[in-house]
């Protein structure tokens, strides 16, 4: 019966290291795509990427709490003292699924490389972009107090010329 629980639990954090990977694979592509909404500035779209990446981020959290789990039914399986990472259980002697493990911790490494790569291009973007609005705001807002203090000192009429050793005593 235990063998019958090992191998359940066995296919079950493949299963769930697959739907992972899908997900994982899912967020770089939105995260290629953010790249052109950020080099094209179009905010309402990232918007709805950001919405979606949500999503996403959720869904993968959910799937890891599932993996923890699984990880912690294959430790006591295998006789090993919980927590338990992946490599130590594709290192396991009785391990039937250990070529898709070590296929998916590998495809799980490269695709988060990837992604972390990606959005560290996607911030630095968005920092080009605040940037560019901060300088535009700056020199709006230049321009504009430029001209009231111009209009202040060019506005002779209105200043009273006569100074205190002008007035007669």
């Amino acid at each position: 019966m235990k063998e019958v629980s090992k191998m359940s639990n066995e296919l079950k954090l493949v299963q769930f290291l697959e739907k992972i990977a899908k997900l994982q694979k899912s967020l770089y592509q939105l995260a290629l795509t953010k790249t052109d909404l950020l080099k094209a500035g179009d905010a309402e779209a990232l918007g709805q990427m950001l919405k979606n990446e949500l999503s996403h981020i959720k869904a993968i959290e959910a799937l890891n709490n599932n993996v923890e789990a699984v990880k912690s039914s294959l430790a006591v399986d295998l006789g090993l003292k919980a927590p338990i990472t992946l490599s130590e259980i594709i290192n396991a002697e009785s391990i039937s699924y250990k070529k898709e493990l070590q296929a998916l911790q590998q495809e799980l490494l490269y695709i988060s490389g990837e992604l972390k790569n990606r959005n560290e291009l996607n911030q630095e973007l968005l920092q080009q972009s605040l940037q560019f609005v901060n300088l535009n705001l700056d020199l709006l807002i230049g321009q504009q107090d430029a001209g009231n203090y111009s209009r202040l000192q060019g506005d002779d009429s209105e200043v009273n010329t006569t100074s205190i050793f002008n007035s007669k005593a």
